[in-house]
């Protein structure tokens, strides 16, 4: 019995004088304004709404806004939009998708350089020629392929960081 005074004694004074409402009282409801539970309201339905992330496919990346599910924006191999425009409201995230622009477009510039140069190297050791251009032409083009695929690996990278910053720094 006197643990359970203590203990309602301390509740008391934690208190200052002011009731608190029990956790299901109505009046919580009641006391608050029609605005700022809309505003609560609309807070997070504009958080759902406009988070951002990406799904990738063969050579490029949808960007998708919201749990409704719309592609705003495709990305990819000579696909160009602009993501630092698309989040400019968060810094870090223009930083990043600065990064991922940068990264993509030289990783599939060098890449498909590579390709054709890699391509060339097995069309000339092909025709029977004793030319020693073939082997340098297929280690330049395999080297410039896996160059060019490692730069698009880091731009998808940045990508995602820089969504994950664009989302972070949304309002709740």
């Amino acid at each position: 019995m006197i643990g359970a005074f203590f203990v309602a004694a301390t509740a008391g004074a934690q208190t200052g004088g002011r009731t608190a409402p029990s956790a299901g009282a109505p009046e919580l409801g009641k006391s608050l304004s029609s605005a700022h539970a809309t505003s609560v309201y609309d807070s997070t339905r504009r958080y759902d709404a406009q988070a951002l992330r990406f799904e990738s496919h063969w050579g490029s990346a949808d960007i998708i806004r919201g749990a409704s599910d719309s592609v705003v924006a495709t990305v990819g191999w000579f696909r160009s939009f602009d993501i630092e425009k698309m989040v400019a409201s968060s810094p870090r995230a223009v930083t990043e998708a600065h990064a991922f622009e940068t990264n993509n477009f030289r990783g599939s510039l060098v890449t498909a350089l590579g390709g054709a140069t890699l391509t060339a190297g097995i069309l000339v050791a092909s025709n029977m020629s004793n030319n020693a251009s073939s082997p340098v032409l297929i280690i330049a083009g395999a080297g410039a392929v896996a160059w060019g695929l490692q730069h698009v690996s880091l731009s998808y990278a940045a990508l995602a960081r820089a969504m994950w910053w664009y989302n972070r720094d949304l309002s709740r």
